[in-house]
């Protein structure tokens, strides 16, 4: 007797996430160019069929890892525009959880670090790395206005404050990357960048 239709889209979906879970490991510590689908299969205990089965393309699995990283930040964004807090403290509390972000956090970053350097990502890669790069940027931006409308955050430009701080939460991730389990260097750091 065959699982139940609910059944069989619950254990679809869990597989479908071990997939993502395992690409999103592989990408990071290879990247987009050298990641093969053999070594994703091998990530998750499953085949190079059932890789396919899942996602019918090595790009469309990296894209679906980009959209799982827009999706977070999206999430982060909005919970932090839900707070009824200060411009500064929204930007305090998006720093922090970036900050103390998992390794999965860690990953998603090294794995944009590793496909925006290489030339030969394929256009279904780019527009991923593209859109998630505006997604990041945009909001983070206007984070940034308002607390300087306030006169919490520095002076200057704001996108060119947030392509900083993405800079320093990135160098941050590769750290982390290169030096597991060393202590993570204290929030007010990176807040400092910003800080008025």
């Amino acid at each position: 007797m065959s699982p139940r239709p609910a059944v069989r889209e619950q254990l679809r979906e869990e597989r479908r996430r071990d997939v993502l879970s395992a690409a999103r490991r592989v990408f990071a510590r290879k990247g987009f160019v050298a990641a093969k689908i053999s070594d994703i299969a091998s990530a998750a205990g499953i085949s190079h069929g059932l890789v396919h089965h899942y996602f019918p393309s090595k790009e469309a699995l990296f894209v679906a890892v980009i959209e799982e990283s827009i999706q977070g930040w999206e999430e982060l964004i909005a919970r932090a525009r839900a707070l009824p807090v200060s411009a500064w403290e929204r930007l305090v509390y998006v720093c922090s959880i970036m900050g103390e972000s998992s390794v999965a956090a860690s990953e998603h970053l090294l794995i944009i670090v590793h496909a925006s350097m290489g030339e030969d990502a394929p256009q279904p890669v780019r527009e991923a790395l593209n859109r998630l790069e505006r997604l990041v940027h945009e909001p983070l931006s206007t984070l940034i206005e308002e607390a300087q409308r306030t006169g919490a955050a520095t002076a200057g430009p704001p996108g060119e404050l947030a392509r900083a701080w993405m800079a320093m939460t990135q160098g941050l991730a590769i750290s982390q990357a290169l030096h597991p389990g060393g202590a993570r260097p204290p929030i007010e750091l990176v807040l400092r960048l910003l800080k008025a």
